[in-house]
């Protein structure tokens, strides 16, 4: 039986280092807040610029940065955001005030606010997803192209000459894992690194996120709308919903990899 005096010191120790680690989460929240804070005002600076007379005028009278601001970090919180990749919070920041811009003035054209988000997710997918693979595909001796096929072709690229793993080819290695397609090599390593990670797995494969990458798929909005300047208010408004949804609902494709990201590492 524990002595009643370790025992006391034992829950004074362990309360003295929660108030240490407490103290050190409200640093890290005041740290972020203020970069944040800092990256939206530094963007919406050299966006402003660009904006017409009336709606510049509309932008800074509702301090419409410190909005972004607070949006960004509601949304995703303080440990999220510390495990994003460089530029996630200035390109979210960059769509978000083309995205006003674009409600004030509809006839400009809706591309910037897509490219500003493809950009968020391609940061994502090289950080989380293909950096990964890469070293592990690597490690496996996975590295010779053995047949003429377009995707184990762009896979022995991404894997040799780190090449980036684009939103399309994943979607496609994805739905092919779905629906137990024949495999070579390269797709045969990809889906022995997903069943190593999978946790990864289970995000991207589940329902309910593959569905929304889907959508965006078949919108064709990150590849041939956007290459054609097609882009609607409609295809922009449908994109982020899927992408961010209004900061609003956690289930969008950025919080779940996000997310996922977080609680591993």
């Amino acid at each position: 039986m524990s002595d009643p005096k370790t025992l006391v010191d034992e829950n004074l120790e362990l309360k003295k280092q929660i108030e240490i680690l407490n103290s050190k989460l409200n640093r890290v929240k005041i740290w972020m807040e203020r970069e944040v804070r800092e990256q939206a005002h530094k963007i919406a600076k050299s966006k402003t610029s660009k904006l017409t007379s009336a709606v510049k005028e509309d932008f800074l009278s509702e301090n419409f940065e410190e909005v972004i601001a607070s949006r960004i970090n509601n949304y995703f919180g303080d440990l999220l955001l510390l495990n994003a990749p460089k530029w996630t919070i200035e390109s979210i920041t960059s769509a978000e005030i083309n995205y006003y811009n674009m409600m004030k003035n509809p006839t400009i054209d809706w591309f910037a606010v897509i490219s500003a988000y493809h950009k968020v997710l391609d940061l994502f997918i090289e950080s989380f997803i293909t950096n990964n693979f890469r070293k592990f595909a690597k490690k496996r001796g996975c590295t010779i192209l053995r047949v003429n096929d377009p995707l184990e072709k762009a896979l022995n690229l991404i894997v040799n000459s780190k090449y980036i793993m684009s939103t399309w080819r994943l979607y496609w290695l994805l739905k092919m894992l779905k629906e137990d397609a024949k495999m070579f090599d390269y797709w045969k390593c990809f889906k022995e690194y997903l069943d190593k990670y999978i946790e990864l797995k289970n995000i991207l494969l589940n329902d309910e996120f593959f569905n929304k990458f889907s959508r965006l798929n078949k919108s064709e909005v990150l590849w041939s709308k956007r290459h054609s300047w097609s882009i609607s208010k409609k295809d922009t408004m449908d994109a982020r919903k899927i992408l961010i949804w209004d900061f609003r609902d956690k289930a969008s494709m950025i919080y779940k990899i996000l997310e996922w990201q977080s609680v591993i590492y």
